[in-house]
């Protein structure tokens, strides 16, 4: 019924997560039933439910205190964030998929993956860290990897995903029945799509359960998806953008 510090788990501190001052917790995020924490050095750590393996540690066994997703396809040494060149800067989590964003532009994705919201081109579930495929970004292999180019905001809805780069284009993939994706239809996608008619003067993308919002580089907001909002009176109010 009141707050209570977070232990520290397999972070490098005394007790408690972030009490080490040379290496403060920067960043979290919470999602539906589990954690995330960046620290100042770029390492990332999860606790919570790990059911689909959203904790990134190659298990589904539940963690009561911090521990570290494993680098899978990050090009650190043991653990996501663990280049020191190329530390983790952005998480983001929904029910159970997550999203991590590199120094360097790059993109990682773990846990379900039923709708293909990893983007990796499969529906298979991340055990670990997988890097997101191209898709239609303007990269050799993966998402981000244009230099010229790079991703510099990520979001995770329920069942999708969006990055923005450099640009200023958005990309969207995985669950695709309300349109949340964007690109002018109700199909899944399991690597990266452009979302449509929107251009290349999008500043800010955040991902809801069943919808997607951007904001424009002039300040306007656009949203596209189903929103569900919850009347007290009445029950459900159904918008389809």
């Amino acid at each position: 019924l009141t707050p209570v510090q977070v232990l520290k788990g397999a972070y490098s501190g005394t007790t408690y997560l972030g009490d080490n001052k040379n290496n403060p917790i920067i960043t979290i995020f919470g999602s539906v039933f589990h954690n995330m924490a960046v620290a100042a050095d770029g390492t990332v750590f999860t606790w919570g439910y790990n059911g689909y393996y959203e904790l990134g540690d190659n298990t589904y066994i539940d963690k009561s205190t911090p521990i570290q997703p494993l680098s899978g396809a990050y090009n650190g040494t043991t653990y996501l964030g663990d280049n020191k060149n190329n530390p983790i800067v952005s998480v983001c989590a929904n029910v159970y998929h997550n999203i991590a964003l590199a120094a360097d532009g790059s993109v990682y994705t773990w846990g379900y993956n039923g709708w293909g919201n990893l983007g990796d081109g499969t529906t298979n579930d991340g055990k670990i860290p997988l890097q997101v495929l191209n898709g239609v970004y303007s990269g050799t292999s993966y998402l981000g990897d244009n230099s010229n180019n790079p991703i510099i905001g990520v979001s995770v809805g329920k069942y999708h995903s969006m990055a923005l780069a450099a640009n200023g284009t958005v990309f969207t993939w995985g669950w695709n029945p309300y349109g949340q994706l964007g690109d002018n239809t109700v199909v899944r996608k399991s690597s990266p799509v452009q979302t449509v008619a929107f251009g290349t003067n999008w500043k800010q993308v955040s991902c809801s359960s069943y919808y997607t919002a951007a904001i424009k580089t002039d300040g306007t907001l656009w949203i596209w998806g189903r929103i569900i909002n919850w009347n007290y009176s009445f029950g459900f109010i159904e918008y389809v953008l």
